[in-house]
């Protein structure tokens, strides 16, 4: 959740401190030579991201709040995300590490200084209850998991995080009836949450735990990845391609870890699985992935144990809301809207609780691993 006041400058400034420490916290281990490596062509460098934090912050603080210069003039093609391809970012002449710093303390110190003087107070739906400050606090805490899938690929040891047991069992069901879904009152929500609105659900049963490691062996063990009948077409072309294997050594029992080999624990969620894969579980399951919206309810109702432990595939394509009206810039969500991609819901152990509301919508390819996702099934009734 954001502060308790949102248009209180202290509280905002301290947000915005906190975000930068965690962001200087978590890359501390890594040398220069570590963080302007590309690790791999799924993930930018790390310090792509490091400087791409300052970017986005300076453009909408410092430039469109400010009505400032940029402070790098390259940063639109260097930093804009959609300027190129993450697998070909470590090739582009980035900051160096210590300029990189430099830079993101550059524009913290203006940052700062707008905000003195920023009006939270007027009719301006960019500052109204700090929305600008709250979109690049957010902005720089997404990042914050983005790095850390970084490094999990990487291979380098590092402190990580990792899903905690989640030990409920059964599952929670759901009348039939007319529910409400998204939000007009978080101050900090993406456009792509909004406006609340209410749906028809027909009753359905969810599970009361994301499906954990042990289940999961279970899935895999029984001969799942080769049984094409459990695989949509698109889930039988991505699991016929070399790196469609299980995510975890359940021959041994272990799981590699942020660069260590680490005990399976059977209760813990699993992470690191596709939509197909999780697609494919829960047909062998005898169940079936929830609709987003079905996920939505069934966890403002409070049944849901283990939210937030990982990433929640659902089999909803990512598409707006009826009334659906892009804010602050359609780059944000509308371009991605289409049957390209699928929702997530839930928030995982890497995410900061300022995004892992129960509104907020996640997205990313089907195909994707290198995220921490995990599957929680759900049934007709």
């Amino acid at each position: 959740m954001p502060p308790a006041s949102t248009d209180s400058r202290t509280a905002l400034a301290t947000e915005l401190d906190a975000a930068r420490h965690a962001t200087h916290a978590l890359l501390a281990p890594f040398d220069d030579e570590e963080l302007q490596t590309q690790w791999s062509p799924l993930q930018s460098p790390l310090v792509w991201d490091l400087a791409h934090i300052g970017y986005f912050e300076d453009v909408w603080i410092g430039q469109r709040l400010g009505r400032l210069d940029p402070l790098l003039a390259e940063g639109d093609d260097l930093y804009d995300a959609f300027a190129h391809e993450r697998a070909g970012r470590g090739e582009l002449p980035l900051l160096d590490p210590a300029a990189a710093r430099d830079y993101l303390e550059r524009v913290r110190d203006r940052t700062l200084r707008t905000l003195e003087d920023a009006p939270l107070d007027g009719e301006d739906p960019l500052l109204r209850r700090g929305f600008v400050f709250g979109l690049v606090i957010q902005h720089e805490r997404q990042h914050q998991e983005t790095l850390l899938q970084t490094i999990q690929l990487s291979g380098v040891p590092h402190p990580g995080g990792a899903p905690q047991p989640v030990l409920s069992e059964g599952e929670s069901k759901v009348d039939a009836g007319t529910y409400s879904v998204g939000t007009d009152d978080a101050p900090w929500a993406y456009d792509n949450e909004r406006p609340a609105h209410t749906v028809e659900l027909a009753a359905f049963a969810i599970d009361a735990r994301p499906v954990t490691t042990v289940e999961f062996g279970a899935f895999v063990e029984s001969g799942g990845y080769v049984d094409e009948r459990l695989w949509s077409d698109e889930g039988r072309a991505w699991c016929a391609e070399e790196n469609a294997t299980a995510p975890l050594h359940w021959e041994d029992g272990t799981v590699t870890r942020f660069g260590r080999d680490e005990p399976l624990d059977p209760d813990e969620p699993v992470q690191h699985i596709s939509f197909h894969e999780a697609e494919a579980y829960a047909r062998w399951a005898g169940k079936r992935l929830p609709t987003e919206l079905e996920w939505e309810v069934a966890a403002r109702g409070g049944s849901l144990d283990g939210i937030g432990e990982v990433w929640e595939w659902t089999s909803s394509p990512f598409t707006g809301y009826p009334n659906f009206y892009a804010f602050p810039y359609p780059e944000y969500s509308e371009v991605f809207f289409g049957d390209e991609y699928r929702v997530l819901r839930g928030g995982s152990w890497a995410s900061h609780p300022l995004v892992a509301r129960p509104t907020f919508r996640n997205w990313d390819y089907p195909m994707r691993r290198q995220i921490f996702a995990g599957v929680r099934c759900a049934r007709d009734l």
